[in-house]
């Protein structure tokens, strides 16, 4: 087979396989995650909402409510997807490329859970708000030490996978897999991205609000309570909003410096890959099973989703 085709045969397999583990994974996350917790604590689901090809949220009500009540809901969908992640990792083993892509599913929800919990925990943001303000001083330390799982959990994931996706390749393999890899992240991220733009949703935009951007649209709202006649004035709104951010100054870039920390460590694994001389191309079934598990992840989410706001 000739390389073009080898490489575009590989990055058909990684989007279907990218979008099916993600929305598969949303679903889990979601509902058996946050909802299961939900329903743990003697709750109630009231509404829940999926982007097609993006996050999503639920919205429930507890009896009694309590931070601790809250706090087991909130990480519901993590620990979902740490347990799914584990199970695939530890339970499914041979060589052959179907079982080393669900491996690297399990080790894609690893990371992705462990990254989400550091990087919520330390800005306070999405599912990790609640303890961003609950952790208090602890708050670094907590966030460093998750970190340092999301790098190890990369590591171990690209060096016990990337050398089966590799070996589809004829020649050229690490620059036609960092094509195939690029070409399947820029189809889902450009999804992902431009749903969230054309589907507008105040409450998902609130939930990945950081922190600090709340506290000063909290402030900047009692300011503009308080100075009605200032706040008509754009100029003197700007000039408030300037001075709160200087006020609540950004902290450490954590999300940034772990993402490349992350994105080195993978990088190390899949140079420490096992490497094999045989080249085992991608063949059309492995494609067709891909392409009808992509389908269905995409279709179960666009039906959740409708389904509950009907």
């Amino acid at each position: 087979m000739r390389m073009t085709g080898a490489v575009a045969r590989l990055a058909v397999l990684l989007t279907c396989v990218g979008l099916a583990t993600s929305r598969l994974g949303l679903i889990a996350h979601e509902l058996v995650g946050h909802g299961g917790a939900a329903v743990l604590v003697g709750g109630d689901v009231l509404e829940v909402h999926l982007f097609w090809f993006a996050g999503g949220w639920i919205r429930y009500q507890v009896p009694e409510p309590s931070a601790t009540k809250f706090l087991i809901v909130a990480m519901g969908g993590i620990v979902v997807e740490l347990v799914l992640g584990a199970l695939l990792w530890l339970g499914v083993r041979g060589p052959h490329l179907g079982r080393q892509l669900l491996r690297g599913i399990g080790a894609t929800f690893v990371v992705h859970a462990l990254w989400y919990l550091a990087v919520g925990a330390w800005h306070g943001f999405g599912d990790g708000l609640l303890l961003h303000r609950e952790l208090g001083a602890a708050r670094p330390p907590f966030a460093v030490v998750v970190g340092v799982m999301v790098c190890a959990a990369g590591f171990l994931g690209a060096r016990g996978v990337l050398g089966t996706l590799v070996a589809t390749l004829p020649r050229r393999r690490i620059l036609g897999f960092a094509i195939a890899a690029v070409v399947a992240a820029t189809v889902q991220l450009g999804l992902g991205v431009g749903e969230t733009r054309l589907r507008r949703d105040d409450t998902y935009a609130t939930v990945m609000r950081p922190e600090r951007d709340r506290v000063i649209l909290a402030e900047l709202a009692r300011w503009q309570a308080a100075h009605p006649d200032e706040a008509r004035r754009t100029a003197a709104r700007a000039a408030e909003q300037a001075r709160l951010e200087a006020v609540h100054a950004p902290s450490f870039p954590f999300a940034l410096v772990l993402g490349i920390a992350a994105a080195s460590a993978i990088a190390l694994g899949a140079w420490r890959t096992r490497r094999s001389d045989a080249s085992v191309p991608v063949t059309d079934r492995q494609l067709a099973i891909a392409a009808i598990l992509c389908g269905v992840g995409i279709v179960a989410t666009i039906a959740t989703d409708l389904l509950s706001n009907m």
